[in-house]
C-alpha cells in the first residue's frame, strides 16, 4: 500500500508540484493501521497548484468516506520538492488540527521509494506546535510486507 501511495503521489505531482492525501485506517491498541489512501485532489480537484491549497470546506467528503468504510484519518502525507522539513505553511495549517495527528512529508516529489528514516514525520501538539518524530521513523511509521 505504501508503494502504491508513493506511486500515486509521484503521478499526481508530475515531478514538479506537491501532491498529497489522507491515510485512512483504524486505531487499535494505540497503533494506527493504514488501509486506504485518499488523494487531496480527489477531494478538492483544485488543491494541487504547485504547493497544496486544500479547501477545508471539502472535508465532508473525507468524513463521509470514513463513515462509509468504518475508517478514520490516521495521518496525512504530502510531497516536497527538496527535503523533509516542515514549511511554515505546514506548521501553521495542519490538515487535521487535533493533538496527536501525524503528518508525513516525502522528499523530491516522491521520485523513488522512501521508507521511514527517509521521510519527515511530525506529530501535532496543538496551537501550531509540532514534535519532529522523523528520527524515530520505525517507531511512528513502519512499512510491513505481507505474503
Amino acid at each position: 500500500m505504501w508503494l502504491d501511495t508513493l506511486s500515486l503521489l509521484r503521478e499526481r505531482g508530475r515531478g514538479h508540484r506537491e501532491s498529497g492525501g489522507f491515510l485512512l485506517g483504524r486505531l487499535r491498541d494505540g497503533k494506527r493501521t493504514v488501509e486506504a489512501f485518499l488523494p487531496y485532489d480527489d477531494v478538492d480537484p483544485n488543491s494541487l497548484t504547485g504547493a497544496i491549497l486544500f479547501d477545508g470546506s471539502r472535508m465532508d467528503t473525507v468524513w463521509e468516506r470514513c463513515r462509509r468504510d468504518g475508517l478514520e484519518v490516521i495521518a496525512d502525507v504530502h510531497t516536497h520538492p527538496g527535503g523533509v522539513g516542515q514549511s511554515q505553511t505546514d506548521r501553521d495549517n495542519p490538515m487535521i488540527p487535533e493533538v496527536g495527528h501525524i503528518a508525513l512529508i516525502v522528499p523530491n516529489f516522491a521520485d523513488r521509494t522512501y521508507l521511514p528514516g527517509d521521510i519527515g514525520i511530525y506529530e501535532y501538539r496543538g496551537r501550531r506546535r509540532w514534535i519532529d518524530r522523523s528520527g524515530d521513523g520505525g517507531r511512528y511509521f513502519a512499512v510491513r510486507r505481507f505474503a
